[in-house]
């Protein structure tokens, strides 16, 4: 068995409305990056002929296979693949590559902008660095460029619709799918032969729909709102079985109800014994006691909201939306008195703002992450691989970013390292890129190693869960200036063993 690594890449249930049209010059497509004049490749290896091998010996000729068995499939060929580009980078050439990419924005009520950004940042440090797809480092021989077709959407069913055709028509490799509240944008896809990559899982068609791969890391909601309870009851909590209170806000979107009633509100009862389950963990916490606190996207104070969940009097808080919402409860909850030294709270990386987080300080020192929020503080984890990984992220993040706030966000690092994944798994089959390809390489996929994050594993997906290729989670907590790992790898999926999909439709 392959010894597990921190889960990093970021693991994120965000829900909000939006509103934004596919296509047009705001959300069209982004072309791939073209060579700069001069290139560092030339520059370092003192040839400016792309099909030279590389002079410079820090650019391994073959991967280090003896990595992917501690690490998994793949990690051998991404550690060749960086160490080549640090020594001379190979910028891709030829026919570009198209990847499509479907992402929420343009609306106050929710807006995911840093997806896209980091995931262009992403191509870019490809294409820029790493040679593209198929690229031969033994050889020097670039592969072909990355192009990002970008649609941005509303939520909307019809936009969903709209950004499907949209992209078809543009005969992508495949489609990358952040953040879809509908699942109709699936068939389309799916039809035409394009394989769908979910990069944030949050309705039942992301999680249940043949075809389709959702890839980040903790499943989207699946794992790390079960994370969250996992954490909270079992971490926080101690596992007690006496009298104790769990409030619960939760996101008021249509897969905000289904992630509440399905992945908080069942496991808890799960836990108390109220609904039957072969998780080990059924009925060990009799006294647990919970309530729910719906919140509507958007608002700038939610003191009304806050208020309930206070009056609640509850031994843990556990909360999981969209960035700006997450901040809007935490402010609307420090005015009313609240500490986490009090009441503790836990968060889902949606919610991480290094920004914002930075300016409350110690206000929310101790406050816990279920996510991948280490891959933003390299610093703090042990020496190895995924550290290194981590800082690769930073610093070609910040360097690609067209933005100074999005490296630095949960639903940036999800873009950056969704589209670095989508590359090691077409690099594979580079030899005969195809989305039947790329289909097969998906199914095929266990503890494949994704960039700075915890592996792919569509093999291993539970029914009900069938598209859902990872389910892992990790905990950090702050300190007041950073984010400290302190609890690698785990899974609250065992919670909602046995059990019935809740869609909510009784409240």
């Amino acid at each position: 068995m392959l010894r597990r690594t921190k889960t990093l890449t970021a693991l994120v249930a965000a829900f909000g409305l939006t509103m934004a049209a596919c296509g047009g010059d705001d959300g069209g497509s982004s072309e791939a990056t073209s060579a700069p004049e001069t290139t560092a490749a030339s520059a370092d290896s003192g040839s400016t002929d792309e099909t030279t091998a590389p002079t410079d010996s820090g650019c391994p000729s073959e991967p280090d296979l003896s990595m992917d068995a501690e690490l998994g499939t793949g990690a051998g060929a991404l550690e060749q693949a960086l160490q080549c580009a640090e020594a001379s980078p190979l910028v891709a050439s030829g026919d570009p590559v198209v990847i499509g990419i479907m992402n929420p924005e343009g609306d106050p009520n929710g807006s995911f902008p840093e997806y896209t950004v980091m995931a262009q940042a992403a191509v870019d440090f490809i294409n820029n660095e790493l040679g593209g797809i198929g690229a031969d480092y033994a050889t020097g021989t670039p592969g072909r460029p990355i192009k990002l077709e970008v649609c941005k959407m509303a939520i909307s069913p019809v936009d969903s619709q709209k950004c499907a055709n949209e992209l078809a028509a543009k005969n992508p490799l495949v489609v990358y799918s952040t953040l879809n509240f509908f699942g109709n944008h699936f068939p389309i896809l799916v039809e035409a032969g394009i394989p769908v990559v979910v990069g944030t899982p949050i309705s039942p068609a992301d999680f249940t729909t043949a075809g389709v791969y959702a890839i980040g890391g903790g499943g989207g909601c699946l794992g790390v709102h079960t994370g969250l309870i996992y954490y909270a009851t079992q971490e926080v909590l101690g596992g007690t079985a006496d009298a104790v209170k769990v409030a619960v806000p939760w996101a008021n979107t249509p897969p905000g109800v289904f992630c509440y009633h399905d992945l908080e509100k069942k496991p808890m009862n799960v836990l108390n014994g109220s609904t039957a389950s072969s998780s080990s963990l059924a009925g060990s916490m009799p006294g647990l006691e919970h309530t729910g606190v719906s919140i509507l996207p958007g608002q700038a104070d939610v003191t009304p909201d806050a208020q309930k969940v206070l009056d609640f009097d509850p031994d843990v808080i556990i909360y999981s939306g969209q960035g700006a919402d997450c901040w809007s409860l935490v402010n609307s909850m420090l005015k009313l008195g609240w500490t986490p030294d009090e009441t503790p709270l836990v968060l889902s990386g949606a919610c991480t703002d290094l920004t914002t987080m930075g300016e409350l300080g110690d206000k929310i020192k101790g406050t816990y992450m279920i996510g991948s929020s280490s891959i933003l503080v390299p610093e703090a984890l042990p020496p190895g691989q995924l550290q290194r990984e981590a800082f690769v992220y930073n610093e070609k993040g910040a360097q690609y970013a067209s933005d100074d706030t999005s490296v630095g966000k949960g639903f940036g690092t999800q873009g950056f390292t969704g589209i670095m994944a989508i590359w090691m798994v077409a690099n594979s089959i580079a030899d005969n890129l195809s989305g039947d390809g790329l289909v097969s390489a998906f199914e095929a996929t266990k503890d494949h190693h994704a960039f700075a994050g915890s592996g792919i594993s569509c093999q291993d997906a539970i029914a009900p869960y069938v598209a859902v290729c990872n389910s892992l989670v990790s905990a950090s907590q702050w300190d007041g200036s950073q984010l400290v790992p302190v609890k690698d790898d785990f899974s609250g999926l065992d919670l909602v063993a046995g059990t019935e999909l809740d869609f909510g439709a009784n409240g």
